[in-house]
């Protein structure tokens, strides 16, 4: 049987310097990947990338020319086997008061600079002779939960992509996943209101909030070998709501 080891595989992470994002990037690191631990912040990704002995390199995923930048950067570090788009932020409101603007930015960062990032990362893999993909998604974008329009259909893009790049990368030996989690205590989640907060994880079966490790488990099973036959699957890890 095949297990989790990451030995000799190279991973890029973005959003790794704090919450999800940083807890898989150590994840990934503690199973023998070298690991790019990337966010907007050059100093947070440096602290991280220190801490599990990998590189840094900032880069704002919504902006497509860093994007590219990054990749060129990981190319020079020795090439990428594994990518994770972590990298995001919260955004709700009630529909009829979002703004276009709004719906764009989401959109930039979490699906349009996600596949970005996807394909510069694919093209290294395809030298490579395979890899793995994993987008960081919500549960938010698999249902209806209100005042979650922009951040919900970003994600949900963003889950559609999980099935489509894996159709089509199949035959280069590229598997693509998506990771969903429900209410995890990150920073994104630390400002909602005490009564907001009470409600969501009232509809939690564990009735309690993930913590972002939770989140590293799911994420090096999907991208280790021990996940080889899977491929253009959304893992679902919320704590039981979605089985309601």
């Amino acid at each position: 049987m095949t297990g989790a080891s990451m030995d000799g595989k190279r991973a890029v992470v973005t959003g790794g310097s704090r919450g999800i994002g940083r807890a898989i990037a150590e994840a990934l690191a503690a199973a023998g990947a070298h690991v790019v631990v990337s966010s907007r912040s050059a100093e947070a990704c440096a602290a991280v990338a220190r801490a599990i002995g990998g590189d840094a390199v900032a880069c704002d995923v919504a902006n497509l020319g860093q994007v590219d930048a990054l990749f060129e950067r990981v190319a020079d570090l020795g090439g990428c086997d594994v990518f994770v788009s972590a990298a995001g932020l919260a955004s709700s409101a009630p529909a009829a008061q979002v703004p276009a603007s709004e719906l764009r930015r989401m959109m930039d960062l979490h699906f349009v600079g996600a596949t970005r990032g996807a394909q510069c990362a694919a093209a290294q893999m395809r030298a490579r002779g395979g890899g793995a993909v994993l987008f960081v998604t919500s549960v938010w974008g698999l249902g209806g939960q209100p005042s979650t329009l922009a951040y919900g259909a970003a994600k949900a893009a963003l889950a559609h992509a999980v099935k489509v790049l894996a159709v089509e990368w199949a035959r280069d030996g590229i598997r693509v996943n998506g990771l969903a989690p429900g209410f995890v205590d990150t920073d994104m989640t630390a400002g909602l209101p005490g009564p907001l907060r009470d409600k969501l994880l009232s509809r939690v079966p564990l009735r309690r909030a993930a913590r972002p490790e939770e989140m590293a488990g799911p994420a090096l099973f999907l991208c280790s070998d021990a996940a080889s036959y899977v491929t253009g699957h959304v893992l679902v890890a919320d704590g039981g709501e979605r089985a309601r």
